[in-house]
């Protein structure tokens, strides 16, 4: 919340704006096949093997006992889900020339642009310099994030908690 309300305050400072943006079936556009490359052990095997509920199998199994299909897909509950997110993640920002900030593991600065980016699983959010907001979202979703158009940071609620516009009484 602390990183939230950070990007709250920047997002209204003069020449800066903020929007957030949610990732569309976050786990499951990473896939396993890359978890090697994104834990950097290359030599990672992720072969997971599950079953299907019955309204989800095909037809055509309806005669196999006990059918498993591979899990093609990161998904949440599995073992590595979690971790090969973030990595996932965290490939994007670094290319496109987000490090993170110290201390703040959900938290990242692109100086060069003037944007921070905060995200919380598949919850994100981007303030700074107006003009860059923009090219960012559409960079990083070129580059592989799966996003849905960002709203204003006035307009939406995030992480459960809306915004308004607090004007203290001065008299």
């Amino acid at each position: 919340m602390a990183a939230a309300k950070f990007m709250d305050a920047i997002a209204r400072m003069p020449g800066n704006y903020g929007e957030d943006s949610d990732a569309i079936g976050a786990y499951t556009q990473v896939k396993l096949a890359d978890a090697g490359r994104l834990l950097g052990k290359p030599d990672l095997i992720t072969e997971t093997w599950i079953s299907l509920p019955s309204h989800r199998r095909l037809k055509s199994w309806d005669n196999i006992e006990d059918p498993v299909c591979p899990l093609v897909l990161n998904l949440y509950g599995h073992p590595l889900a979690g971790l090969l997110w973030e990595k996932y993640q965290d490939s994007i920002l670094f290319d496109q020339g987000f490090e993170k900030v110290l201390a703040w593991e959900c938290l990242y600065v692109d100086r060069k642009q003037q944007i921070f980016f905060s995200s919380y699983v598949d919850d994100y959010k981007m303030a700074g310099k107006e003009a860059n907001i923009p090219l960012m979202w559409a960079a990083l979703k070129k580059a592989g994030l799966d996003l849905e158009d960002p709203v204003p940071l006035k307009a939406n609620i995030y992480l459960g908690c809306g915004q308004r516009e607090w004007i203290p009484d001065l008299k």
